[in-house]
């Protein structure tokens, strides 16, 4: 929720999966379990190994590594997370799992949950994923996958606990991404000029609209800059699905742009500094001393630049602001991080807080407008500093003036996975952290800033923003893979060697997507009215990416993978839900509290029964795990899918929200 995106178009191999909520058929054991204890080395540095196998990996510093002719096994710095490689001669899938597991894991007989085929992408043939089935008890995520390069598959199988998937992802996922093998190369655009006429022009809207027909996004619009202006710009569908009269998109439409607030939060930042009003090493508790931490060290570490550069160590606490913000302020947002503490440590892997960078949109507010609160002292300063400089006369935070004239409502998809319309307040809960996430725009207005940062600050002939502290945005922070990595509210990726800046962003129930070729003089930004639709516009990027530079033609076959595995996993996942009978759910009636996340109330609606947590409610339903643990499951958007699990705990009724690093007691009071 509310999701970090735009990462990039390059298409790698990425460890995704559900941690599961059944059980195995034999015992739930780790990888790392005693028929597999072995000898480790830390390693102090990041470093390269390559194996017996002619497989090259690079490992994290501090990471633990042990190496056999057959087996490389890597464990995280507290040796919780295991991933084991090795490569296999199978005719199949199949025997290559059995093959790899026998290999790396001797007598692994857990139950398979779920698997997932998809084409080979940088220059591999294959890839297959398996996720198997753990217990929820155990809060552990076990993965295989396969990578097949002519009759050579490379297994990896990973284990360990989800809070620790969820705090190193970036580190395990470039662990597996960025093996190296010989005869497997990325495609390269380097060097080729980006073909941006006429006929690709006419291409890419042919293919925007087919795509977004199929992927059921409701509206869309896309702005296409090159040489300084706009040469392309068009609206797709209807603002609102289910309004008596169908109001079509246009390049003037009005969408939440979600993260992608963050790279205007950091323009902002940027002007401060050339003004000298701040610097980014400037320390947030001196400017803002109302900041703090439950880490009283990491406090005193943490400056201006370390706001926007998920590179802390902080964990992503979305649900705070997601469940719990009528009344709220930033003020009382800010005061509630006192409780929160780093998980990894400072500057040693991207973590990605929504919460942090709200800060630094705080402390450019207040010292800008030291006077006032710091909402209406942030809104003045992103109006001054930069929508009002940049000509962006339709972006604003005000969400009054937002919802006038031409702008598109929000769309979730449901437990089927169809869009449909959400309360435009639920959107709300990005108000008290809006310089992360809570901006509405156009895609024409964002052109303008898209052109400001092509331009390296300039306004036309005015140097807005200085260009050394535009450019220190784009200054790597924290590796997410060899190919990308996070700057100052900014994604830096090559994608085919071509550098690739931007941020995309989720809100409930809309998706953005902004990024810029610097070396090409181009820039795109999407907007859609519909949340999660990263797929669809991760497939107009590839499209484009082929247009310009002659890429192998993947957008269209991604766009259909990603539909049919969606499809695939309706199926499965099917027989776990049922509707919640009256015997099942009438004990668990009532209203819970969690000091951190509010109360919310299991109550009767209709012929049926809701969830309803005050500012947003769904409908539930009966969710049994494949282990046989029944859940609390809700079924509407824009939260599909949260499982409240049913406990006692001393002598309480207790449903437990289990959001991996935080776990949450909604103890029942009446």
């Amino acid at each position: 929720m509310l999701a970090a995106c735009g990462s990039g178009t390059k298409q790698q191999p990425t460890v995704a999966g559900d941690p599961g909520s059944g059980a195995p058929t034999g015992a739930d054991q780790p990888i790392t379990g005693p028929t597999t204890e072995v000898a480790l080395r830390q390693v102090e540095a990041e470093t390269a190994i390559t194996t017996a196998w002619k497989a090259t990996f690079t490992v994290p510093a501090s990471w633990y590594v042990s190496e056999t002719p057959e087996v490389l096994r890597v464990r995280d710095p507290d040796k919780q997370f295991e991933i084991a490689f090795t490569a296999v001669q199978a005719s199949n899938a199949a025997d290559a799992f059995a093959a790899g597991w026998k290999r790396v894991k001797p007598g692994f007989d857990m139950k398979l949950e779920g698997e997932q085929e998809s084409p080979g992408r940088g220059g591999w043939d294959l890839q297959v994923q398996r996720v198997y089935v753990t217990t929820a008890e155990s809060q552990r995520v076990v993965v295989a996958l396969l990578l097949r390069k002519g009759d050579t598959w490379y297994f990896a199988g990973l284990d360990g606990p989800v809070p620790t998937l969820q705090a190193r992802g970036a580190q395990i996922n470039s662990i597996v991404a960025d093996m190296k093998v010989p005869g497997v190369d990325q495609e390269s655009f380097a060097g080729k000029p980006a073909k941006l006429g006429e006929a690709e022009l006419k291409q890419l809207d042919a293919f925007f609209e087919e795509a977004r027909v199929q992927f059921g996004i409701p509206g869309s619009a896309i702005a296409v800059v090159h040489g300084g202006k706009i040469v392309f710009e068009k609206g797709y569908g209807v603002r609102s699905l289910g309004a008596k009269k169908a109001q079509k998109v246009t390049p003037a439409t009005k969408f939440m742009i979600g993260s992608t607030t963050k790279s205007l939060t950091t323009l902002m930042l940027a002007r401060l500094v050339d003004d000298k009003k701040l610097d980014w090493s400037s320390k947030v508790v001196d400017l803002l001393p109302s900041f703090k931490l439950a880490d009283a060290a990491t406090t005193s570490q943490v400056t201006v630049q370390h706001t926007v550069c998920a590179c802390t160590g902080m964990p992503r606490q979305d649900l705070e602001f997601l469940f719990e913000y009528d009344g709220w302020d930033p003020e009382r947002r800010l005061a509630s991080m006192a409780s929160m503490s780093p998980t990894t440590g400072f500057g040693e892997t991207f973590q990605y807080s929504n919460l942090l960078v709200a800060t630094g949109g705080w402390v450019g507010a207040h010292v800008m407008n030291p006077k006032q609160k710091l909402g209406p002292a942030y809104d003045a300063a992103m109006q001054s500093l930069v929508f009002k400089p940049l000509g962006m006369t339709s972006t604003t935070f005000d969400f009054k003036a937002a919802q006038k004239g031409d702008f598109a409502l929000p769309h979730g998809r449901g437990h089927e996975m169809a869009y449909e319309p959400i309360p435009v307040a639920y959107e709300g809960a990005v108000i008290d952290v809006r310089p992360a996430g809570a901006a509405w725009s156009t895609v024409r207005d964002m052109s303008k800033f898209v052109m400001l940062e092509l331009a390296k600050g300039k306004v036309g002939s005015k140097q807005l923003v200085s260009e050394a502290n535009l450019l220190k945005r784009r200054e790597p922070q924290a590796k997410i893979d060899e190919d990308s990595a996070y700057g100052l509210g900014l994604f830096l990726t090559k994608v085919g060697g071509v550098v690739e800046v931007g941020h995309g962003g989720n809100n409930l129930g809309f998706t953005s997507e902004l990024y810029f070729l610097p070396e090409h003089d181009v820039g795109v930004v999407i907007l859609s009215n519909g949340g999660v639709a990263n797929s669809f516009h991760g497939a107009v990027k590839r499209y484009l990416y082929e247009l310009m530079f002659d890429g192998k033609p993947e957008a269209k076959e991604n766009l259909a993978t990603s539909i049919a595995l969606r499809q695939k996993s309706l199926a499965e996942e099917a027989p776990q839900y049922a509707p919640a009978d009256e015997a099942w759910i009438a004990p668990l009636l009532g209203t819970y509290s969690n000091a951190a996340l509010g109360t919310l109330t299991i109550e009767r609606a209709g012929k049926g029964f809701d969830v309803n947590a005050g500012e947003w409610r769904s409908g539930v339903h009966k969710h049994t795990g494949r282990d046989g643990t029944v859940y609390v499951g809700t079924m509407d958007p824009p939260y599909v899918g949260l499982d409240f699990q049913p406990l006692t705990k001393d002598g309480k009724q207790v449903l437990l929200l289990d959001a991996g690093q935080q776990k949450y007691d909604f103890v029942k009071v009446k």
